[in-house]
Parts: structure tokens; sequence; C-alpha cells
């Protein structure tokens, strides 16, 4: 379970190397030498045994940590997401990961969905893991993503370990950035932050778009938040990572 951090933990997604051969994405991590990420289950890469093994021999250090993200389309897998998402979980756990991020689809009844949802969050439990919703967009009606969605999955499920992932890309598509920030700060163990130009989800480079990533990681700063800041770009990764660094660091001066 996610333990809050002293600051912002900035992270970096592995999507804009998702697809490449798994050697070459260890020595893209490898050449990084970033202490906190998020990788993706999902083919090609699905993770495991032996993938874990390979993340961990590239860590920096022994401090480092690797959540997880899972399938971003668990659709495919039909009413069977749900053990996929066990396996994810139980994965994540001997990564030692703090959290898992899922889409929660709606391929079944609302009530089904959210005791398949309270399930995994209770698996995601026995491993020490946080289980996070992710806010897709409203294009994406096939996985929750309002404003509403949320509200049901949290006033339904007590799970301590249930939070939110809220996409800042997606929220800034569908106009709820301050809506989820209102109504769901509690709950946020980690965003995702990537660029794009108000329409589309194009996971572009911080900068490159319209989403007012700055503005929003200053009023997160203004609520005391203390979690996870993962870029989910698809190029620029470098370039971006250092952006938010000098960002967060201008904001430990800022007296709030």
């Amino acid at each position: 379970m996610i333990e809050r951090c002293k600051d912002m933990m900035p992270c970096i997604s592995t999507l804009s190397v998702h697809e490449s051969p798994f050697g070459r994405i260890l020595d893209w991590m490898k050449r990084l030498r970033v202490n906190t990420w998020e990788i993706i289950d999902e083919s090609p890469n699905e993770l495991d045994v032996k993938k874990i093994g390979g993340y961990r021999n590239v860590m920096p250090n022994s401090l480092a940590l690797i959540n997880v993200h899972g399938p971003y389309d668990p659709l495919i897998f039909g009413h069977s997401w749900f053990k996929r998402l066990e396996t994810t979980i139980s994965l994540a756990g001997l990564l030692r990961s703090s959290y898992v991020v899922v889409h929660a689809p709606r391929c079944e009844s609302l009530e089904i969905m959210l005791e398949n949802l309270e399930k995994l969050a209770s698996t995601a439990s026995k491993f020490g893991i946080s289980l996070l919703v992710e806010n897709c967009t409203s294009n994406e009606s096939a996985y929750l993503n309002s404003l509403e969605d949320f509200v049901t999955i949290f006033e339904t499920i007590s799970s301590k370990n249930l939070g939110l992932c809220l996409d800042v890309g997606h929220a800034y598509i569908d106009g709820s950035i301050d809506g989820f920030l209102t109504k769901f700060y509690g709950k946020i163990m980690n965003v995702h932050l990537h660029d794009n130009d108000g329409l589309h989800d194009l996971h572009m480079p911080l900068d490159a778009g319209k989403v007012p990533w700055r503005r929003f990681l200053d009023a997160l700063a203004r609520r005391g938040y203390r979690g996870f800041v993962t870029l989910e770009c698809k190029s620029k990764i470098e370039e971006s990572f250092n952006k938010v660094n000098e960002f967060l660091l201008s904001l430990k001066h800022k007296s709030f």
C-alpha cells in the first residue's frame, strides 16, 4: 500500500518504449538511471518472472521502485479481465510495487464490475499494494471515465487501498481536471502527465500541446499532495522529466 512520500515523487512510464524488444527497454531504463518507474503489463512485453528479474537488475540501487500499469485494454480478455488483472497484481507483488493502475471496463453490469474491483483491491492488499483506477477519456466509453463513475466507485467500495490514478491529459480532454481535484483529491495516489491538443489523446511531450500541467502541479502542491507524478509521454521523455523536476524544485521554495 502506498505510503505518502515527503515530496511529490517523479516517475517515468515505459510507454514510449513498450513495444520495443525487451532488451532495448532494459538498456533504456539503465541509461536513464531513474529511481521510480511505471512498467506496463501488456503485449508484447507482458510481465513474467523472467522479466521481473530483468527489471530488477537494471535498477540503479536497492531503493528504486517499480510500479505497474495493467493491460491498457483488458476488454480483449472478455469476462476473464478480472482474472487477468489478478495475475498483474500477483506479479507486481513480486516486484514489491507500491501500486497497480487499472482501466475499469463496462463489460458487465455496474454491480458486478464494482464487486470485481473490490475483489481486486482485496487481492492487492495482501501484497501491500494500492489498486488505482485510472480515468479514461469519454471517447473510451467502454471504460470508466466520468466524475459520476468515480463517485459511484468511491461511495460503494470502502477498501482503504483503492485509489485514483488521475490522468491529467485525459481529464483535460474532458474538461474535468478541476472536478477531479475538488471531488477526489484525497483519493489521488498517482497522476499521469502528458500533453495533447485538447481533443485527442496524443501523449505528447510536456509543452507540446495545451495541457496546463504546471498549474495542475501547483494546485496539487497547495493541497499538500505527496504522491507519484508519472510521465506518460511517447517521446522526448528526458526533456519532459527535466521540466517536471525543475518545476517541482521551484515549488519547494514556495510558501503555501
